[in-house]
């Protein structure tokens, strides 16, 4: 098994580093929720915050943490450098990664040969193995920090069913004890992900403090207002670089803003038009609306009473629910409407769902 052991006195000297005004948990704690979602600007500190926290209640209450990725090689990396960044904060103290644990001792515990007696406060999880940690007992833990939990585009990919992996999860560390909460971290990437659709979090309709919550208070998602944070980190010479040569990238990485949550192709369903059918998804169902004058579709998430359904999915098809296949007539009909700018939606978040389906 490797380690990884971290102190305060045996730091390599640095030199001094700006410091930025950095994300705090209060808010989002005083709402009280079992699943929180903090999703906010690359570098704003998320991470560390919930690192220090978890920490400190180790100390000082004896509370466990898990730090959870969704994969092994994630978690990996991930954990390597795990201590890096807070281990100075805590000068009293000493850390290690030892395998899949998190560990502490007391800086004055060291005995003559450097060695201490470790305690365990935290555990190192990838929620594609969770399934194998049923077995496992983890009374103490009270938190799950899962980190990156929107993902960034590139190779990896969510899990299938991942909000019900998840939930899983979730109970096995909990076992209906009501101790843990869970902080869901991920910079502004995208409104399409699975939580998000699961739970039907739209960050556009956050109140004034950037706080939405849902299901009877049990999630409660933040998207904290980053602009000392951004006037901040605009005054580094990468700040300044990004900012004038690149606004888009800037938005993203700095401010809070999610590429695919633009306002192009909304429009609200005009009274002329008239339902056609239903569409079931893997993201959700929604129902479709023709205006025979301007030859124009609308797509929104409410459905009326009645409906006439079809599915995308093979899986879902029934006696009142018809398969839809890529090349019916229906769907090559929206798809050139679509090609068109003929097809316009009630939200973003039900126009990515088809645009992903459209441009497959």
């Amino acid at each position: 098994m490797t380690s990884q052991t971290l102190d305060a006195k045996n730091k390599p000297k640095e030199r001094v580093r700006k410091t930025h005004p950095y994300y705090s948990f209060n808010r989002i704690l005083s709402y009280n929720a079992t699943y929180n979602c903090i999703v906010g600007g690359r570098g704003l500190g998320k991470t560390f915050g919930a690192k220090k926290k978890a920490i400190q209640d180790y100390i000082k209450k004896g509370e466990q943490f898990i730090y959870l990725r969704r994969y092994s090689k994630e978690l990996a990396n991930a954990r390597a450098t795990f201590f890096a960044d807070i281990a100075h904060h805590f000068p009293k103290h000493i850390f290690r990664v030892n395998g899949g644990e998190a560990q502490i001792a007391p800086a004055d515990a060291l005995d003559a040969k450097g060695k201490a007696t470790w305690q365990t406060i935290g555990y190192f999880v990838a929620l594609s193995t969770g399934q194998s940690q049923k077995s496992r007992s983890f009374e103490r833990v009270t938190k799950i920090i899962f980190d990156e939990f929107i993902i960034e585009k590139g190779a990896i990919h969510y899990l299938p069913d991942e909000t019900t992996i998840f939930n899983n999860f979730y109970n096995t560390v909990d076992r209906w004890q009501d101790k843990t909460k869970v902080f869901f971290l991920a910079n502004s990437v995208s409104i399409m992900n699975p939580y998000f659709i699961k739970w039907e979090i739209e960050p556009d309709t956050a109140d004034s403090n950037g706080i939405i919550t849902k299901m009877d208070g049990f999630i409660a998602a933040h998207f904290p207002d980053s602009k000392m944070f951004a006037m901040s980190v605009f005054q580094t010479k990468f700040g300044k670089f990004i900012k004038d040569s690149d606004e888009e990238y800037a938005d993203y990485a700095v401010g809070n803003q999610f590429a695919d949550n633009g306002d192009g192709l909304i429009n609200p369903k005009d009274p002329k038009s008239r339902y056609n059918f239903s569409i079931e998804t893997k993201n959700g169902t929604f129902s479709v609306w023709y205006n025979i004058f301007t030859r124009e579709y609308t797509i929104q998430e409410k459905l009326p009473k009645q409906q006439i359904m079809f599915t995308l999915m093979p899986e879902k098809m029934g006696e009142n629910k018809t398969l839809l296949v890529y090349s019916d007539k229906l769907m090559q009909q929206l798809r050139a409407g679509f090609k068109q700018a003929r097809v316009t939606f009630d939200k973003p978040s039900t126009r990515n769902v088809f645009t992903q389906i459209f441009t497959r």
